[in-house]
């Protein structure tokens, strides 16, 4: 695996604010700083189309996914129990130890999880997103 970089180094306050700009559409504080149709490209699927599922076996329990510039977004429900809660549209990436983010623009959700967890530790993960999508109210 060639990697892109070795990390990010943020605070979680930092990071929040980053994730809140981009489920505004781009927009914090009042300040647009990327382009609706920036972060609308950012969360759309740009993989060609053979790169099927079983070419991204690396993403065990993340859900039905491809990726975007940037970020994995969700194409499909949850398809069993085994899989990442989530709504199709959120877009998300998580980290090494275990840190993860997403925003589900569809249910108005942006939620930067940070531990120091290594090795990954999906399990972690698939019961945090679960315990979110339970305390929220069924869509409409």
């Amino acid at each position: 695996l060639t990697m892109g970089g070795s990390g990010l180094v943020s605070t979680l306050d930092d990071y929040m604010t980053f994730a809140l700009m981009l489920q505004n559409e781009g927009t914090y504080g009042g300040v647009q700083i990327l382009k609706p149709e920036t972060v609308a490209l950012m969360a759309t699927d740009h993989l060609p189309t053979e790169v099927t599922p079983d070419k991204m076996d690396w993403l065990p329990s993340k859900g039905q996914v491809r990726f975007g510039l940037d970020f994995a977004v969700r194409i499909a429900p949850q398809a069993s129990p085994d899989e990442n809660a989530g709504t199709v549209g959120e877009f998300f990436w998580d980290g090494r130890a275990s840190t993860l983010f997403w925003v589900d623009p569809a249910r108005d959700v942006t939620v930067v999880f940070f531990t120091q967890v290594v090795p990954f530790d999906n399990p972690l993960q698939h019961d945090f997103r679960a315990a979110i999508y339970d305390a929220l109210p069924d869509p409409e």
